[in-house]
């Protein structure tokens, strides 16, 4: 087997495992174009003083203000998707469309038992109502304070 057709044998079983996991990418489901109108939600987590010894995991959907899915994503597949990602200092930066935008998370800490994972397509906890304006960034950050509140603007 020559080195060109191992390569090629390598990057087709990378591509087709990126795509079975997910790739790790915030999933969008719109066009982030949308006539140039767009703005940014920027998210990190807070800080906590510590680390959580058990891990923890956020779930992400960031909808528009007619309940439209613009994307998904877990906490985890974000920074694993990033070359210097780090748990507790990265900052996701979604393109959204200028306007009103609603961002849902669960955020849960893993006690005793490694944290349940978020279904980011069902039910999720908390909810914020933010207007992006366009070229605009609107900053947010998820809480492990009350797991009904888990995002305020910053």
């Amino acid at each position: 087997m020559g080195m060109n057709s191992m390569r090629f044998k390598l990057a087709l079983l990378s591509s087709v495992l990126l795509a079975a996991c997910g790739g790790g990418e915030p999933t969008s489901t719109q066009d982030d174009g949308v006539g140039g109108n767009t703005g940014t939600i920027t998210v990190r987590i807070e800080e906590v003083g510590g680390i959580f010894v058990e891990g923890f995991e956020v779930g992400l959907r960031f909808e528009t203000g007619d309940g439209e899915v613009i994307a998904t994503t877990l906490w985890s597949d974000f920074v694993n998707s990033q070359p210097d990602g780090d748990f507790y200092t990265s900052v996701l930066e979604q393109p959204v469309p200028a306007g009103d935008v609603v961002v849902l998370a669960s955020a849960n800490v893993g006690i005793g038992p490694p944290p349940e994972v978020p279904d980011v397509d069902g039910d999720l906890r908390c909810r914020l109502p933010v207007t992006v304006t366009v070229g605009g960034t609107a900053a947010i950050e998820v809480t492990f304070d009350d797991p009904d509140n888990c995002l305020r603007l910053v």
